[in-house]
């Protein structure tokens, strides 16, 4: 039995700027979308293993040095889960004060029980691009401090700060989530 979670970006179209917070790694939204992603990260390393694809740039995605309402896009792929819960906070007020005004923030990430801080939590993944089948994994150790995910949890804090949910679903352990800057 397959156990990987499906992802389907073959219908998501990114244009205009685009920001990928936390995109190190496999690089999934530059390899979906080319040179038009500016892509940070705080982990050089994350960056480095990256595909040479558009702008790689050492950031904090909680103190980023953008102008206000720069992008016209945001993404947070899997790169919530790894992230505090005052972390996730500060990025998304983050990301809504680089976004133009109807700018989109789409996240997909992971719902994360509560744990009793023992052990760790790993997701597998399968990513269909146009061209490409991305084949991976993604995990924490409960040692960090995670206290859990939800999809009504990034859903509150994405309202609170001003953004307008225009869509959002789970299935299974994977959450997706789409909203506006208004």
């Amino acid at each position: 039995m397959d156990d990987r979670h499906q992802i389907d970006m073959r219908g998501i179209t990114l244009d205009g700027r685009i920001l990928d917070i936390g995109g190190g790694g496999e690089g999934v939204i530059s390899r979906h979308a080319g040179d038009a992603v500016i892509v940070i990260d705080k982990l050089k390393g994350e960056l480095e293993e990256s595909p040479d694809v558009g702008i790689k740039i050492v950031m904090d995605a909680t103190d980023m040095k953008f102008l206000d309402d720069t992008f016209d896009h945001a993404t947070c792929f899997f790169s919530l889960m790894y992230m505090s819960d005052e972390t996730i906070e500060k990025t998304l007020h983050e990301a809504y004060r680089v976004l133009k005004i109807g700018g989109c923030l789409w996240i997909w990430d992971v719902t994360i029980p509560p744990s009793d801080g023992e052990g760790t939590f790993v997701m597998q993944l399968e990513i269909q691009l146009a061209g490409e089948k991305i084949t991976t994994g993604y995990g924490i150790g409960w040692g960090n401090g995670h206290k859990g995910q939800t999809l009504d949890d990034i859903r509150g804090l994405c309202q609170g700060i001003g953004l307008d949910v225009v869509e959002s679903a789970e299935s299974g352990q994977t959450l997706f989530l789409k909203a506006v800057k208004k």
